[in-house]
């Protein structure tokens, strides 16, 4: 009898070694691929944001808890939380909702509810960011004498086209600025990565997501692993030429983001598919449009074959 006790309790130890062994395992496979992931989709790890740190940390402590006890994970699917944010954006809890989209678009990347949580999620963020009623990361300011367009946008980090829709201004006052009168401003600090697999354009705040664009065609002679670039410049195409911002022609113009590969730039679909307008990124023409007010010169550009 005492024999068989023994016997069982050998089991039983083997058994529970076996499955924290298998637990260690799917930690190590946790980190691995949330590695791989955010490389994958934000181009670099080296920057991920404070909070996601924090919660990829949890995540591992959690799972190590569960090994020591013997209990194999069971993190809540990508799916789930998708389901759970409808319900809340349902239900009008934004800030709950948005948590749990940035979830998902953090920890679930290629899940099949990824690609429409970046799509809601993006439409949020890019809708407060174009927002003049909307604060964070906004700064009102007074005209004083002596300022001019030129140096406003430089001080501020800023672009004309921001600056004028932010601010509201009429078509008659971008000719002149009047002293007393306030402007919104806004610094626009973003990243762009290009992925070439994916065929997709992403801006990013540093390590935070902000809105993911399709690309339609792609025209680039892809040279393998990382280009780093810049936005060189923003222009107007308008009658089969280029027009700088200041120009007349350039608001009613299809918008183009020239990079400092002046070989390459961004640009709406033509109406003719075949018409070949150079090496580039050919996305939809209201996304185009929208790019201009999010971007500026000299934002970095990374390209991802």
């Amino acid at each position: 009898m005492e024999k068989a006790a023994f016997f069982f309790m050998i089991q039983r130890m083997r058994i529970l070694i076996l499955v924290k062994a298998v637990a260690a395992l799917l930690v190590l496979g946790v980190m691995g691929g949330t590695a791989y992931l955010m490389q994958e989709y934000t181009g670099t790890i080296k920057d991920m944001p404070a909070a996601m740190m924090e919660r990829q940390e949890e995540i591992e402590i959690t799972l190590k808890k569960k090994a020591d006890q013997g209990v194999l994970a069971d993190n809540e699917p990508g799916e789930k939380a998708y389901q759970r944010a409808k319900e809340l954006l349902a239900m009008e809890s934004m800030v709950e909702a948005e948590e749990k989209l940035k979830y998902i678009v953090s920890f679930y990347p290629s899940a099949k509810s990824a690609a429409e949580a970046r799509r809601i999620l993006g439409e949020i963020n890019v809708d407060r960011l174009l927002d003049p009623e909307w604060p964070e990361g906004k700064k009102v300011i007074m005209v004083k004498s002596g300022d001019n367009y030129t140096g406003i946008i430089r001080k501020h980090e800023t672009t004309f086209d921001s600056l004028i829709h932010l601010s509201g201004l009429t078509k008659t006052e971008h000719n002149r600025l009047r002293i007393g009168q306030k402007l919104i401003v806004m610094p626009l600090d973003l990243r762009m990565v290009i992925n070439i697999r994916r065929k997709t354009l992403t801006l990013w705040r540093g390590g935070e997501f902000v809105k993911e664009y399709q690309i339609r065609r792609i025209s680039y002679q892809a040279k393998g692993g990382v280009s780093q670039l810049k936005i060189g410049s923003i222009r107007g195409w308008y009658r089969n030429a280029l027009y700088p911002i200041h120009s007349p022609h350039y608001r009613a113009a299809s918008k183009v983001i020239m990079l400092s590969d002046k070989s390459l730039s961004i640009r709406a679909m033509p109406e003719n598919n075949k018409d070949d307008l150079g090496y580039g990124f050919y996305l939809d023409p209201i996304d185009v449009e929208e790019l201009p007010l999010l971007l500026r010169s000299g934002n970095a550009v990374e390209i991802r074959s």
